[in-house]
């Protein structure tokens, strides 16, 4: 219960540092130079880059709260209860309950998802999806991740109950789930939400298949996704591992960016490629739930079995000590953010440099990040407090003078990651 209670007293924390450093700030001298690299910050940028700063540590509160209610309303231990009466066998129960949890779960948090993830995005023109629509997309989301989850979690249940270190099996078990999961989303799970296909545009893709070859990527696989149905914001991005590792570009950043631009961006995801991140964010990833499994047992084992069985929870393994479980990783999640975004921040500006020196193309690389600022409305300078605490890239008031000032190959140096 202490975790919890640190997790809680963070949350706090942090809100009232967000409610301080999120005050509108003076609007700072802009760089001499061409235009074309500034920023226009807005009113309405900066509004909201507030609210979604504030919604990011209100969903960890409210994420916290409904693992809470679960467990001192009882209602944890009424739908095991109600799950064993459907069944006798322990691995069906688990999976009964873990389908119940899930959908319970997305009731209780719909008010902030429908407000952060539709209210929010229609308020400030960021899409023109339907509510309908919406709800559709959200309900096969549902159903996904209860078809994952249900037989994960009644299989950690089970290794819970058999095991009494059951931190060693649930990590080694959830190996070879991760990898097949990285493995199979580009192919299986992404197209149930979007389009995927080659870049239509004959000559942007030629470009972009002589830039890969010159990165070394042969047969190189890049993708454009209609994302267009659900936003007007820009973005691309690498995933897969292996056969499906591929390079995908939403029709947003298409259609908004030059071809220069593009090859700029694209330079930056091939730089990902290239650098292996994808392998060694999944490195990271299980050297994290190594610690977050081993942790959550100690946790676990240390709360009381008084509170235990006030919460109906007779053991490890039972499925009651699931929204518990859940807290105690939420809460180890949420301390180790700031370490995880600093990691992330290091490879996205790694493959920043690997773009200027594979495409010399600093320019158009400063005006798309011009774009991607201007078109997601956020602000490109966040507090020194957010940056630090969850930002995953760089931003892109640090992003665009660097991509306007590194030029090695001009002083005769030699470069730093491509061609190395």
């Amino acid at each position: 219960m202490r975790t919890l209670l640190l997790g809680l007293a963070a949350v706090a924390v942090a809100a009232v540092v967000v409610a301080v450093t999120a005050q509108p700030r003076e609007k700072e001298p802009p760089p001499a130079g061409d235009k074309r690299f500034e920023v226009q910050i807005t009113d309405e940028m900066r509004r909201h880059s507030r609210i979604v700063d504030a919604l990011y540590f209100a969903g960890v509160a409210y994420t916290l709260g409904v693992g809470l209610l679960f467990l001192t309303t009882g209602l944890s231990r009424r739908i095991r209860d109600a799950s064993a009466r459907i069944t006798r066998k322990p691995f069906l129960v688990a999976m009964l309950y873990v389908a119940a949890f899930v959908v319970v779960t997305e009731v209780l948090t719909f008010p902030l998802a429908y407000y952060s993830g539709f209210v929010v995005p229609h308020q400030f023109d960021l899409t023109t999806q339907s509510f309908g629509a919406w709800m559709g997309e959200n309900l096969k989301g549902l159903l996904v991740s209860i078809a994952l989850s249900a037989p994960a979690g009644a299989l950690a249940m089970y290794a819970m109950r058999r095991f009494k270190r059951w931190w060693l099996p649930l990590w080694l078990g959830s190996i070879p789930i991760t990898l097949l999961m990285v493995v199979v989303q580009p192919v299986l799970l992404d197209p149930l939400f979007n389009k995927f296909e080659p870049v239509r545009d004959q000559v942007l893709r030629q470009k972009l298949l002589d830039l890969a070859s010159k990165a070394g990527i042969e047969g190189g696989r890049v993708y454009q996704v209609d994302k267009s149905k659900q936003t007007k914001t820009l973005n691309a991005y690498v995933n897969g591992i292996g056969p499906t590792n591929r390079i995908v570009m939403w029709d947003t950043i298409i259609a908004r960016m030059t071809h220069d631009e593009l090859e700029a961006v694209m330079g930056h995801e091939m730089g990902h490629y290239v650098m292996k991140h994808m392998w060694k964010g999944l490195g990271v990833g299980l050297v994290t739930m190594l610690l977050t499994f081993f942790l959550g047992q100690q946790a676990f084992d240390r709360v009381s079995e008084e509170r235990k069985r006030r919460w109906g929870i007779t053991g490890a393994g039972d499925p009651a000590a699931l929204p518990l479980l859940m807290l105690i990783g939420f809460t180890i999640g949420f301390v180790s953010t700031p370490a995880l975004a600093a990691y992330s921040r290091s490879q996205e500006h790694a493959a920043d440099i690997f773009s200027l020196e594979l495409t010399h193309k600093n320019e158009a690389f400063a005006t798309a990040f011009v774009k991607l600022a201007e078109d997601s409305k956020r602000d490109p300078r966040p507090s020194a407090f957010q940056k630090y605490w969850r930002y995953t890239h760089p931003p892109i008031a640090e992003r665009i003078p660097f991509a306007l000032s590194y030029k090695p190959w001009e002083k005769g140096e030699p470069n730093q990651l491509w061609g190395k």
